[in-house]
């Protein structure tokens, strides 16, 4: 730091005042002496000599206090890079020490207040981000504050439809506990139902068991019955030659008796008797054999009933087996049905007994759910203010930003080094 010097010294001044001094004493001697013409001749030269050291005094104070002007109005302008360094004694040694003392204090003020705009400006900037930051975040939680008090009353009227819902199903719980007592009658019903069923079942099965034997039965019956008329035809078949064989012996027994003349008339007759015979036979076993044919077609088609009939039997013991099957199956379904209605009554009686407890949760939820709500207002409001005052200190902050810019811009006027 340069220190401006200020002219004028103390020896100058002793000068003065030692040839002020000496002055006198040369007066006081010659008055003393009697020279008084050469003490007033020393006196005036004493005088002159004072004034010149006055004048050159003067001047250099003069010089001084011009210096020290000059300074003043470096000072003035702002310019505190220096200080002034007095070599002049007295008032103005003591006013350059105070103005020196004045100018250290102001440079350090301004140098305070440089490290302050600084301080306040990074404060500011901090402030500011710091205020934008917490305005999103804000921002970010109402939203969320919003979405939730939506949320809770959209689930507060959904808890309200809840009770509803649950009262119409309690009616509904209601109106099932009520059918079961007939659903119980109509499955009590229905297990009756398959038991005849089931016993009628069996009986068929027994029935046509028996059909069945019978049927075996007649076939071995007609099956004899078709052999046996094979056997009667061969019997005809024989009579059928004995009649042929009658038949020519009677008529050889005619050429014979027609020979012998009226001998042989009784014997004619016979022979005559016996073609008849012979005949009738004949045409007897014809007849029996067109009815043994008879018998053997209608025993044909007998067997073939039978063989159909047998068919049909087995068939009909096989869907007896399958329909007491079906009954078997039915009836553990019924039981399995009964079970599971049992199950259901004491599901529905369970619901009935939880019916009071659900409505009671459900209008606790839409309870605390219209809390929520609430809270979430009351909250919302209070993050409303919060970003109001965010706003304002954010405001406040840029404010005092450019208050700092304006005393930057004020102090940069002053120098300091």
């Amino acid at each position: 730091m340069k220190k401006s010097e200020t002219n004028g010294s103390k020896p100058s001044n002793l000068y003065v005042i030692g040839a002020i001094i000496s002055i006198v004493l040369c007066v006081v001697g010659g008055i003393i002496s009697g020279k008084v013409v050469f003490a007033f001749y020393t006196l005036f030269a004493s005088l002159v000599t004072c004034i010149v050291f006055i004048i050159l005094t003067g001047l250099q104070y003069k010089k001084t206090i011009k210096t020290f002007s000059k300074d003043l109005d470096s000072f003035k302008s702002g310019d505190f890079s220096h200080m002034i360094e007095p070599k002049a004694y007295g008032l103005l040694g003591h006013v350059a020490s105070v103005v020196n003392h004045v100018i250290s204090d102001v440079r350090s003020l301004i140098e305070s207040f440089f490290n302050l705009s600084l301080s306040i400006t990074q404060a500011s900037r901090k402030v500011t981000s710091t205020s934008d930051n917490a305005t999103g975040a804000i921002e970010e939680i109402a939203k969320t504050i919003d979405e939730i008090a939506k949320g809770a009353s959209s689930q507060a009227e959904e808890a309200q439809m809840g009770v509803q819902v649950v009262d119409k199903l309690s009616d509904q719980i209601n109106f099932v506990y009520e059918s079961y007592s007939g659903i119980t009658n109509e499955t009590n019903k229905i297990i009756d139902l398959n038991t005849v069923g089931l016993k009628a079942v069996t009986t068929l099965r027994d029935k046509s068991k028996e059909t069945y034997e019978t049927s075996e039965k007649i076939f071995a019956v007609v099956e004899n019955l078709t052999n046996t008329t094979k056997d009667i035809g061969l019997f005809v078949e024989s009579i059928e030659n004995i009649a042929e064989q009658t038949n020519l012996l009677a008529l050889n027994a005619a050429i014979e008796a027609a020979r012998a003349g009226e001998a042989g008339k009784g014997f004619a007759v016979v022979a005559d008797e016996v073609r008849k015979l012979a005949d009738q036979s004949r045409k007897s076993t014809e007849e029996i054999n067109n009815m043994m044919q008879s018998i053997q077609e209608e025993s044909a088609l007998a067997i073939s009933s039978m063989e159909i009939m047998k068919k049909v039997s087995q068939e009909q013991n096989l869907a007896v087996d399958k329909t007491n099957s079906s009954f078997s199956d039915i009836a553990n379904a019924i039981d399995y049905i009964v079970e599971k209605i049992n199950d259901v009554n004491k599901a529905v009686i369970k619901m009935q007994e939880d019916k009071s407890e659900v409505i009671s949760a459900i209008e606790n939820i839409s309870s605390v759910s219209q809390q929520t709500a609430a809270s979430s207002q009351e909250v919302a409001a209070t993050t409303e203010n919060q970003l109001k005052t965010l706003d304002d200190m954010k405001v406040a902050s840029q404010s005092l930003d450019q208050l700092v810019k304006q005393l930057d811009t004020k102090l940069k006027k002053y120098k300091l080094r």
